[in-house]
């Protein structure tokens, strides 16, 4: 368990090995857990079992689904009835409302029968179904150490109202690649445009995946911002607005956002990432799970419908 500096700045975003997690989680493993999440809402997790090459053969895939000609990525694009999948174009999400909208296009896959697959020459659904099925498998052992962390009664309460995960039906939880093109010189960028605008996750917990050409920020519960590092072979774990109510704020949903890089050359540089984006079952119930009325109970379907409407 470690955190890393920056100059004279801590940047507390803590680093946990999860290499014995299938066997034993240690007390401190989960009160590490436990202070991250409700100080800053973000962590590093290393040995999270999944494989490398699954990662890097998705990054591959992603890579090669946005060089594809723009009027053949539209044929897939999201839509109303998509249930959210398919693809996003530039400019046509704006996560922070008082801003101009992001620069960076996106796919989105929520297994099921509304699945948009795009019908290409590389083996895009076997290879992206294979990650989404790790990330599961991980997301479910993040949620075992979180209701130990807040010593619920069934520690395995979030893991059951995720039960559906894959099955876009019934459940949102989404995997989402996304790709922050190169802005040349002839680029127009708007006055307060970001590729990301500053936004908090909506749902449970996210997972990313990033290169290293950076550009990730969170803000503190200062208002200052800290620059997120690369740390290969880590994922990186966030909360999101619904766990924060969830929680009755023990846990946080902390504001991010990604910048236009000031170095010319990682501006002209492509930047891509993948954010497993979990969400619990859509008709399962959203209470405080300390018994306050802090927030109004909402289905997770309902909060996230709030969300999009904000977004879209």
């Amino acid at each position: 368990v470690r955190s890393f500096t920056d100059g004279e700045m801590a940047v507390h975003l803590p680093v946990l090995d999860f290499s014995d997690i299938d066997t034993a989680v240690s007390t401190e493993v989960l009160d590490q857990l436990h202070k991250a999440f409700a100080n800053i809402g973000f962590v590093f997790i290393t040995n999270h079992g999944i494989e490398q090459e699954k990662i890097d053969a998705a990054f591959r895939i992603a890579k090669e689904f946005f060089e594809l000609p723009q009027q053949t990525k539209l044929q897939y694009q999201r839509t109303d009835t998509s249930k959210n999948s398919g693809y996003v174009c530039m400019e046509q999400e704006r996560l922070d409302p008082s801003q101009p909208a992001d620069l960076k296009e996106c796919y989105n896959i929520s297994p099921g029968s509304s699945q948009i697959w795009p019908a290409v020459n590389f083996p895009f659904k076997e290879t992206i179904v294979k990650l989404f099925s790790s990330c599961e498998k991980l997301l479910f052992k993040i949620l075992e150490c979180m209701g130990k962390a807040l010593q619920l009664e069934n520690p395995l309460f979030f893991v059951q109202a995720h039960q559906n995960v894959g099955d876009v039906s019934k459940n949102f939880t989404t995997l989402r690649l996304l790709h922050y093109p190169p802005l040349g010189k002839d680029t127009s960028i708007k006055p307060g445009q970001l590729r990301c605008g500053e936004h908090v996750d909506y749902g449970s917990v996210t997972l990313l995946f990033q290169d290293s050409i950076g550009g990730l920020q969170v803000r503190c519960s200062n208002g200052e911002y800290i620059d997120v590092p690369y740390i290969p072979n880590a994922v990186l774990v966030n909360l999101g607005a619904l766990m924060q109510k969830w929680t009755a704020d023990k846990y946080l949903g902390t504001p991010h956002r990604v910048l236009i890089p000031t170095d010319e050359a990682k501006k002209q540089t492509f930047r891509l990432s993948m954010a497993f984006f979990a969400h619990p079952d859509n008709k399962f119930l959203i209470k405080c799970i300390d018994g306050s009325d802090k927030y109004a109970a909402i289905t997770a379907e309902d909060f996230l419908y709030k969300q999009f409407d904000k977004t879209y």
